[in-house]
This record gives C-alpha cells, structure tokens and sequence, in this order.
C-alpha cells in the first residue's frame, strides 16, 4: 500500500461517522452531497492536501489557498493571484474574483491575476472591473486556457464595460466573446477559434475599444461596436458592424481596406505602424520573476509578440510599490531601481511621483489608481526614454481649488505610455471623500519631443454612483482638456477623451500623428458649443499635423447641445475619415460641419458623406 493510500485508509478510520469531500478534479464518481460546496462530492477522500471530512449536514470547509512562496514579491499582496495548471483551486478563485468585480463598476478593490506558463484545459476567465488577467509565460502560447470572456453590464449591454485587461493567453475555445468598451485592451494573445467584440445584436450595444499584438485564427465579429482600433494584429478574416462608425486599423493582416456598408468611410486601414513598442509586461520562469521590455520597431505589420525583447528587467531591480504607499514612499523607493511595479491599490498622493531617470519603466498590474490631491500632478516625467503602462489616474482635488496641474504630466522626450486612462468624476468610494466633487484641468499633457501614446481613455464622468446619470453629482465636477500636446513628433495609436470642458484634445505641436479618435461632447452642458470648442482642436499655427479615423459624436437624448463643427484644424492637416455624429438627433447639431480651417465660422466644410445624424469627411485636402 502507497504511503498516500495509508494515509487515506488512517483519515477513514477516524471519520467513520463522517463523509468526505473531494474535487471533481481528482476524479471521484460520487456527486451528491456536500451541499452548496461548488465543485466538490462526498463519498471518498481524492485528495489528501485538500480533502476534508464533513458530516451529511454540512457543507464542505473551504478549500486550503496555495500560499506564495516566501520572499516572492507577491508574498504579501492578497489581491496578487498567482495560479499554475496543476492547482485545482484555479477556477473556484477566478470565479470568487469575477463574482465580487462583476459589478463594481464605482469600486475601489484591484485584482491581477497572474497565470504562469503550462495548459489549464477547461478553465473559463471572466474579467470583471479593474482585473487585469495576465499570462506571465514569455509568449502567449506560453498560457493555454479555454477562454476569456467579458459580457454585457446591465442596462446599455457594454457600454458600461470598462477598466479590465486581457494579455499573454491562448485561448482554444471556438468563440471567445469579448463585450467590452473603453480601457479594456486585449494584448499579446491567440484566440485560436472566432473573436466576438459584443454580445450577438441589438440592444447588446457596445463601445470599444482597443487590441494590439493578437492573433485570431477565425474570424473577428465586430457586432455591435460603434468604434475599435486595432494595431499589429493578425486575423483569419472580419466582419464589420453594419451599426459601427469608426474603426481603425494600422499594421493588421486580415481587414478590408474599405467598408462594404453604405459609410464607406467608416473603415479606415494603414498598411504598415510607422514606430511602436509593446507594453512592458511580467514573466516568470521557474519562480523567478522579471519585466520584460519589448524592442522598438518602425515600419511593423502584424503581431510584434514574439520578437526578442530589448531587455529583462530582474525584480532585484524592481521597486515594488504596495497598498499604503504614497509618493514619497514611492520616490524613495525607485532609488537606485531600473522599474516601478505598481500593485493592484488605490494610492492617494498629495504629490507628484517623478519619474527622472532615464529610461525607468513603470508597470501597472490590477488598474493601479493614483489619485492626485493638493492640485499637483500624480506623476511627472522628466527623463528621456521613459515607459508608463497600465495606469489609471484619477482627481481627488475639490472642485473649489485654483488651477490643478495636468494629473500626468511628461516633459521627457521619447518616451511611451502604455494603457494610460484618467477620470474626474464623484463617486461614493473615493479616497477624496464620499461624492466629493474634484477637478483637473487637464488630464494628461505632453510637452516632450517623440513621445508616444498606445491606448488611451481620458474620462469626465457622464454617470457615477452618487447621482446617476444625467444629472449626475459629476456634473457639478471640472475637466478642462483630456489631452494636451505642446511636444513636437508625438504619436497616438488609439485616442479617447470623453465630456470634458474644454476641447476634447488641443494640439500645439509640430507634426502630430492620430491612429483613431473617439470623443463624445459633454452633453450635460449647453453651453458647451461657445467659444468655438470642439472634439479635436489643432492650433491654426501648426503647419503639420496627421490624423486618421476621427469620431466626434453628441448623445442628443439628454440636451440639445450646438457646437459649430466637430473639428478644428488648419487647412495644412491632412486628416482622412473624419466623422461627426449626433447619436439621437440631428447632423445639424454640428452646425457649420465636421471641421473648421480658421477662426470664426467662415472656412468650414460640412463633409462629403452626410444622412440625417452624420457627416463623414473622407480627406481633408480633397475640400482645401
């Protein structure tokens, strides 16, 4: 008899007036019993680690969590999960995560789940709020799961169905549905069967949304998505909503060049991607940890997922920040580091972190939050080369307070921010206060030479859970521009500002490049089309600017809002398929057009494409 059969045979003894309960996975046949233990049967003993004896009137104790290793910097972060294929608990916990994140749109928990390389078989991943789910192998294929799934939130299919993060998985299910909008980017991933970026048809709305490095070897559904971009991907073949807008592509083998709908501007394509690098990410090989650093690349075409990385980052050289820390902690503690690790928390700064060594990497994981107070900024960057991915920031200064700095401030050249999201807003959970109403007057502002954006959201919130939705305790909130660009030769792949006061984007900089704009106005103020705002706004002194796939839209179920056009730009900017729509109402809402190539009303150009609620303007220069 084994040692392990001894065992079981001595635990039966002692129990004779109990039954046992094991795991499905260890493949005991008897399922009755154990009563509202998910996963679990009485009648055997599978399993001496997780096995436990109950009598028939209870429920089974909960299972044992494997512990992290000792000294592993995860070792004491609770909403850090680390899972390998050999753990039976993997999919309990996932679902425990799921079930408390489903809904938590307003939260404040942040969860990273981490799956190290090897093939998990049946295991499903819903991804609910603020949970990034993350292979850690070296290459996607290193991670093997079933699927990943993110549905529909209640009211307004997915429309609600933001912050959540997919990378680093292979997936072998036949369809794997993705219904998401903003700030839930899929990265670095194989879906091995079909791709659906919505629930199947109307009302499972849908406004997406951003994927780069993935690769479908079936067919990518856009369904009911209003707008996408995809960067360096690779896909069988797609089909485009007849209920979209706007989607971009720029490097990706398997789009159409054109939409085959009657908004055949509604499709814009970019062979190839001018400069790029991914986003930084985790791995782990035999327990230990790095952050890899992906190589640039000019010129790209397709998934950029298995080139050699430029270099690995070892977590000796990693300063880990955790729940608690605030920004001196943080400063004092990227001494002497090469990277930031930002841990799923809230972290409430009354100053700036600042980033001023060159070529530092900050990695986010879980929707790290930093919310800013005093009026400074949540991080200034002044060192060349710097990398940013997988932060939200968020303002926590009263709206009552003079002028704020820009929540991410970056005055270094060449650098790359990754996943960067922003909001302003008054929600019941905030560190600033229960409802507090907070202001920045600017989100994000670039002053350095060749830095480049990949996936943004800039957020004033239109809804909260302090007053609803129109009206909302947000409104009452202040956001000035989401984006702000005095630098020269910066990139955007992948550009949303939403409801705030000022223009959406104001751009000063010489030689600009957009890859796909989306902007709702702020519909919750009339008086918004004064003073000549707009979605897009393009200093008239710019003598080069380039941008593709630009969506400015109004929600005209609320308030009437007229602005004069949805753009500004000077007449040298060449812009292709650009687009104003009034979502309920009237293209007329936009009252002199899509853009305006001078101040005043007098140089502005309605669009070539136009029905009742939209205009498409397919290239500028064809007008100038």
């Amino acid at each position: 008899m084994t040692m392990r059969a001894l065992v079981v045979s001595a635990l039966l003894q002692r129990a004779a007036a109990y039954v046992f309960c094991c795991y499905q996975a260890w493949g005991n046949d008897d399922t009755t019993g154990c009563a509202g233990y998910p996963n679990s049967h009485k009648g055997g003993l599978c399993n001496t680690d997780y096995g436990r004896s109950c009598n028939s009137d209870q429920e089974c104790p909960e299972k044992p969590v494997p512990r992290a290793p000792p000294g592993q910097w995860y070792a004491d972060l609770p909403n850090v999960l680390v899972f390998s294929p050999g753990d039976p608990t993997v999919q309990g916990r996932v679902n425990g995560v799921f079930a408390e994140m489903q809904n938590a749109q307003f939260g404040y928990k942040r969860y990273a789940l981490l799956f190290t390389s090897g093939h998990y078989k049946s295991l499903e991943v819903p991804v609910g709020y603020y949970t990034s789910v993350l292979g850690v192998g070296r290459s996607p294929r290193d991670v093997v799961v079933d699927h990943f799934s993110s549905m529909d939130a209640g009211e307004g299919g997915a429309t609600q169905v933001f912050w959540r993060s997919v990378e680093g998985l292979t997936t072998t299910a036949k369809t794997v549905t993705y219904a998401a909008s903003q700030a839930c980017p899929i990265r670095r991933s194989v879906v091995q069967g079909d791709l659906w970026l919505s629930e199947d048809g109307p009302p499972h709305w849908s406004s997406g949304g951003f994927m780069a490095d993935v690769q479908v070897n079936g067919t990518v559904f856009a369904g009911t998505q209003q707008q996408y971009f995809f960067r360096n991907s690779e896909f069988r073949a797609f089909d485009y909503s007849i209920g979209g807008w706007n989607f971009v592509s720029a490097g990706v083998h398997g789009v159409p060049k054109q939409s085959a709908t009657g908004k055949r501007f509604e499709v814009t394509t970019v062979e190839s991607v001018p400069l790029v690098a991914g986003k930084p990410y985790l791995t782990e090989a035999d327990g230990e940890w790095s952050i890899t650093v992906p190589p640039w690349r000019t010129t790209s075409r397709g998934s950029l997922a298995y080139h050699e990385p430029e270099k690995s980052i070892a977590m000796a050289d990693v300063f880990v920040a955790k729940p608690g820390h605030d920004a001196a902690a943080i400063n004092t503690g990227c001494w002497g580091k090469k990277a930031l690790l930002l841990t799923p928390a809230v972290y409430r700064l009354s100053g700036p972190i600042r980033v001023d060594q060159a070529d530092f990497v900050i990695l986010g994981i879980g929707f790290p939050t930093l919310v800013t107070t005093g009026g400074m900024a949540a991080m200034e960057v002044t060192a060349d080369g710097v990398r940013i991915a997988g932060v939200l920031f968020e303002a926590g200064t009263p709206v009552s307070s003079q002028t704020t700095s820009a929540m991410l401030h970056w005055m270094g050249n060449d650098g790359l921010a990754s996943d960067i999201f922003s909001r302003v807003g008054a929600f019941s959970g905030s560190p600033a206060g229960s409802c507090s109403r907070t202001r920045a007057d600017v989100h994000v502002q670039i002053d350095g030479k060749g830095v480049i954006l990949d996936n943004t959201w800039f957020w004033h919130a239109d809804h909260d859970d302090c007053g609803g939705f129109h009206p909302s305790a947000s409104d009452s909130c202040y956001s000035g521009n989401g984006l702000r660009v005095n630098g020269d030769d910066v990139t955007v792949y992948g550009l949303a500002v939403e409801h705030t006061m000022e223009n959406q984007v104001e751009w000063r900089g010489e030689a600009g490049r957009v890859y796909f704009f989306q902007s709702e106005l702020p519909y919750a103020d009339e008086a918004y089309g004064q003073q000549e705002r707009s979605g897009y706004s393009v200093d008239y002194s710019v003598r080069k600017h380039t941008a593709y796939g630009l969506g400015v839209y109004i929600v005209s179920a609320f308030t009437p809002l007229m602005v004069d056009s949805a753009i500004r730009a000077p007449p040298s900017a060449q812009i292709t398929n650009a687009l104003a729509w009034s979502n309920g109402g009237s293209v007329a809402q936009f009252t002199h057009g899509v853009i305006c190539t001078s101040p005043g009303t007098s140089n502005c150009i309605r669009g070539n494409l136009c029905g009742r609620d939209a205009c498409y303007l397919h290239t500028l220069e064809w007008f100038v």
